[in-house]
């Protein structure tokens, strides 16, 4: 009787425990975890259906309280070496924002308008009266891109170490007619983000890079992002890059081209993290005075298609403002919402196929973070 008056509180005290633990499991985890389980299944998917090698997808959502990086697939086919969070890599036309953003701070300086004509700075070029600087900026020019010249495309697959200048890409593009009466259209042209850049090398007396470096990368104090005016190389860890294959390259493509021929309209590298500061200050504001902060954000946007426009060197897609890129193998998205306080940075080490661009990926995001929106 002794020892089943001993054994009753015991079991008693047993089954409290065990309830006690059962309670603990079945109560709820991170409330993000649903989130970050369907964005992480979405990357894996890319990995895993389509040509992609690797990617890196950055997301964070202050409101929520989301805060993740996250590396897929592999950084070199050949070694199998993981793709890695900190690696650096090209930023492509992501670039122009850079571009722009110096621009409009010449614009604030009082140094250049925006209403200010192409003669302005070089009268020498076709139709140059009737340009706006503005024009150029939001891609309503109607100047040819070079990446149609047949001149450029040869001497890329031909002579791919060929180092551009400027006036050099520039000419090839004014040997072409306008595509339409300037401000009337919308063309996306990185012509007209290279004639930017000359632009603010007359107006500064310096070199682009400098101007970038000394008003945007060091102010930030971004250690890992840099301006290259020439040079197949770019310096950190980084992925190899494959296929561009719209020009019929295959293959590992890291060095292949000069990226003189990208200059102010892709010749920026960088990692995620420093991109995410980056876009959050573009957006946020601090860069630009109070009033042409509004402007770029607000004015002079012109429609891409129905759901994205195209403003001061800058694109618009709902509430996110950024960019993406593609350059020899590397393709980029960029994006922050001040409505939402969420950030986009999302790269794949492969230039094609066009139907796997990250803005696919990143519109997985939105409708995963925000369903009923």
């Amino acid at each position: 009787m002794k020892r089943r008056a001993f054994l009753l509180p015991l079991l008693f005290l047993m089954f409290v425990t065990l309830l006690s633990c059962s309670k603990k499991e079945e109560q709820p985890t991170d409330p993000n975890q649903p989130y970050i389980d369907k964005m992480k299944s979405a990357c894996d998917s890319v990995i895993n259906n389509t040509p992609v090698p690797g990617l890196v997808a950055l997301v964070v959502d202050n409101k929520k309280g989301i805060d993740w990086i996250y590396a897929a697939g592999v950084s070199d086919k050949v070694t199998g070496a993981p793709m890695d969070v900190n690696h650096t890599f090209r930023i492509a036309s992501n670039t122009k924002t850079f571009t722009g953003t110096v621009l409009l701070q010449l614009v604030d300086e009082g140094k250049i308008s925006l209403s200010d004509p192409l003669s302005k700075f070089f009268p020498e070029y076709p139709h140059s009266d009737s340009i706006t600087v503005t024009m150029l900026a939001n891609m309503s020019s109607g100047i040819f891109d070079y990446f149609d010249d047949e001149q450029w495309v040869n001497t890329i697959k031909n002579d791919p170490m060929h180092v551009w200048s400027p006036g050099e890409i520039v000419a090839l593009a004014f040997s072409h007619p306008l595509l339409f009466t300037p401000g009337t259209q919308f063309k996306y042209t990185n012509t007209n983000t290279f004639l930017l850049g000359m632009i603010i090398e007359q107006v500064t007396g310096n070199l682009l890079e400098t101007e970038i470096t000394n008003r945007i990368i060091r102010p930030l104090g971004l250690l890992k992002t840099g301006f290259l005016p020439s040079g197949a190389g770019f310096p950190g860890p980084h992925g190899r890059g494959y296929d561009f294959g719209e020009l019929g390259v295959t293959g590992d493509v890291t060095e292949s081209y000069d990226i003189s021929n990208t200059w102010a309209a892709g010749a920026v590298y960088s990692t995620p993290r420093e991109l995410q500061k980056y876009i959050e200050r573009l957006v946020e504001g601090g860069f630009l005075s109070d009033s042409l902060q509004d402007h770029r954000l607000n004015k002079d946007f012109q429609y891409m298609n129905p759901i994205r426009s195209y403003g001061l060197c800058l694109s618009k897609l709902e509430t996110f403002y950024g960019h993406n890129g593609i350059v020899w193998g590397y393709v980029s998205s960029m994006y922050h919402s001040h409505e939402r306080q969420c950030t986009v940075i999302i790269y794949y080490n492969l230039s094609q196929p066009a139907t796997q661009l990250p803005d696919n990926l990143f519109g997985k995001f939105c409708r995963i973070l925000y369903p009923a929106q």
